[in-house]
């Protein structure tokens, strides 16, 4: 499977370099550049969203029912599900549904569905207008069928309600898991060093860095890849400091960052490594130092 271009972010400094690196015997490296630059990013909250519509699509939802973020800055994962069927795409959905019924609710359920075919009835899927928000996930997402009762008993239309809530409720609980894994592939682990080379007096370093990724709701088709990756095959999507460290003088010379860049468990170096941001990186040097040790 194709991973998702890594983007570098050039030679420049990268941004929240404050922590200062360790020297090979232990001691600490001063760090010339520490500013701080604040960036805004939707990377988590563009694969959360991405995540529940794919899986309201793939379970036979139509494309015009979506999801919204309840509240991604206090509750992340947390979604709505907001939309409005049709009467006959209703009765798609609820025939698709009920596949995985048992018993005699399937036929009841698709019977309903099929009273309705061809009235002007709807299906509309809102987010809970309250405040605060929701204390619950389940209260996030209301459900209404106007009008239903004119072909339905009020059993009929509540059960139909029913099972339609509690499928939306299901994927947003699955999303709300799901959030927590991303979250935590997105940021560095316990153990950040991915890989330290030696080349006489030069020491070449990649860590995890807590630093932003940069795919957003229009990267559609590497939003799927990091969902794969991550969450089926056990993928890290953190971002990777690259640091180029001249000992003798005791000074970091250069360093970039790899963002959108998926590394999957026990796959070499190699595989990952962005050679671009270590041309970079090295041009820095270059630039920097034209005359050199």
């Amino acid at each position: 499977m194709p991973r998702p271009i890594s983007r570098g972010s050039g030679s420049s400094w990268p941004p929240d370099v404050t922590d200062r690196p360790a020297r090979s015997d232990g001691a600490t490296l001063p760090v010339q550049h520490t500013e701080r630059i604040t960036m805004k990013n939707d990377t988590l909250n563009a694969l959360i969203v991405r995540h529940g519509e794919n899986l309201l699509h793939r379970s036979g939802w139509p494309e015009t029912v979506g999801v919204t973020q309840v509240a991604p800055d206090e509750v992340p994962g947390w979604l709505s599900v907001c939309g409005v069927l049709s009467a006959d795409e209703l009765l798609t959905l609820t025939t698709r549904l009920c596949q995985t019924e048992m018993g005699g609710r399937a036929h009841l359920l698709t019977a309903s569905a099929q009273r309705l075919a061809g009235t002007p009835a709807r299906l509309h899927l809102y987010p809970a207008q309250s405040y605060p928000r929701p204390e619950a996930l389940p209260d996030c997402t209301c459900i209404s069928l106007p009008y239903a009762r004119e072909w339905l008993t009020k059993n009929e239309c509540d059960d139909l309600l029913a099972f339609l809530k509690d499928f939306t409720d299901r994927v947003c609980e699955i999303v709300r898991q799901d959030a927590h894994r991303l979250a935590a592939a997105m940021v560095p682990s316990a153990r950040p060093r991915l890989m330290e080379k030696r080349f006489g007096d030069w020491r070449l370093v990649a860590d995890e860095y807590d630093h932003e990724n940069w795919l957003d709701s229009e990267d559609g088709a590497l939003l799927d890849q990091v969902l794969d990756g991550v969450l089926v095959r056990d993928a890290r999507f953190c971002p990777v400091l690259l640091t180029l460290v001249n000992e003798s003088r005791e000074e970091i010379e250069a360093a970039g960052v790899m963002t959108d860049l998926l590394r999957f468990p026990g796959e070499p170096v190699r595989r990952w490594f962005d050679r671009r941001v270590l041309r970079d990186v090295l041009n820095e040097v270059r630039n920097t130092d034209p005359i050199g040790d």
